[in-house]
């Protein structure tokens, strides 16, 4: 309804317009000083971060087999990512058939890695984790997150928090898949991105689709990963609790699906919050770098200014706090597993 999308361009439009503003301000501060040798990035152990980027976020579905117990090569941990998207730097998106990580389960640590056959370091490496982060892979958990919403108006008397969760979700998904393209013409003028960035094909766009047409990687192994990442440990837990509290409140929930919903509103807001935890600096990503810089820009925007928690809203929007029985119940039972965790999943998609 109208309403209801003039209720989200005054209340979240504005509020997420000024936080990548005021972010992107800070960040040509700092390359301008980087760039001039006046200030240096944080510490970056790039072996360290690659090892991060695939355990603990939700590129973990993309692990695919360890060596066995005692093998002379030790722990190791193959990522795969078949049909692996990325932007050359013409800015042409480009599909890789096979994209390759090992790390060392044991000391979370990258190994190597292989982008069909070019083999890479760990400062390249982290830069196509991260970009596929923001440009493929978090953007099957946005399109999913479609599926568990319901936005009819008769549930305005039924179910008033979660329809009002539901409008943001829709919308936020709106505005992030039809409108973000159209911020590169600002960033390339501030020279936070290239021209190349502003192609009629789209690039990112096509990222985008790709991304959402690949569906979701088969990831029933990935409970092997329970012990060595904190994510997937909880995730798998919460997952149960989730559907449990779902089929006693589902009377709450009508036209609703369950496993969308987890992963729109539980999954969605838990990688972003990693997202910021992990990647703690944006010149981390190595825009001069020859074969993936233009990729490592966008990836710089994107983490100042669409990842953290977008400020001045009005409404609530976590489990914590939101004296919703459903929500509620599920995070007393999370926070017992992992409160920093529980502490940041939202109830819609609003980042």
């Amino acid at each position: 309804p109208f309403f209801d999308f003039l209720w989200g361009f005054t209340f979240i439009g504005p509020f997420s317009y000024m936080l990548w503003k005021h972010r992107t301000i800070i960040l040509r501060i700092r390359q301008f000083l980087y760039k001039r040798g006046l200030i240096k990035p944080m510490d970056c152990d790039y072996e360290a971060m690659c090892a991060k980027l695939l355990l603990e976020q939700t590129q973990a579905i993309h692990y695919y087999a360890r060596t066995k117990e005692g093998n002379e090569l030790g722990n190791i941990a193959g990522f795969f990512f078949a049909n692996f998207p990325y932007v050359d730097n013409g800015c042409n998106f480009q599909v890789a058939d096979l994209f390759a990580v090992d790390i060392d389960l044991d000391t979370k640590r990258f190994i190597k890695a292989k982008l069909d056959d070019i083999n890479l370091n760990a400062k390249e490496t982290m830069t196509l984790l991260w970009f596929n982060t923001i440009a493929a892979q978090h953007v099957k958990l946005h399109a999913m997150a479609n599926w568990g919403v319901n936005v009819d108006e008769a549930l305005a008397d039924v179910n008033p928090f979660f329809r009002q969760s539901s409008v943001v979700t829709v919308l936020y998904n709106y505005f992030g898949y039809t409108s973000f393209n159209g911020f590169f013409k600002t960033w390339v003028d501030e020279g936070l991105t290239s021209p190349g960035w502003l192609k009629p094909e789209k690039p990112l766009v096509q990222a985008f689709n790709h991304g959402i047409k690949e569906n979701v990687w088969q990831h029933a192994q990935i409970v092997d990963l329970t012990k060595h990442s904190e994510f997937v440990n909880f995730i798998v837990q919460v997952r149960a609790i989730f559907f449990a509290e779902f089929q006693r409140h589902k009377d709450l929930f009508p036209g609703t699906d369950g496993e969308a919903m987890f992963v729109g509103t539980i999954l969605h807001s838990l990688d972003h919050s990693l997202m910021d935890w992990n990647l703690k600096d944006p010149l981390w990503l190595d825009v001069d770098d020859p074969r993936f810089g233009k990729m490592a820009e966008l990836g710089r925007v994107v983490k100042v200014g669409f990842v953290s928690d977008i400020p001045g809203l009005y409404f609530h929007k976590r489990y914590k706090g939101s004296g919703h029985p459903f929500y509620e119940a599920v995070y007393r039972k999370a926070a017992k597993i992992n409160k920093k965790f529980a502490d940041v999943m939202d109830t819609c998609i609003v980042k």
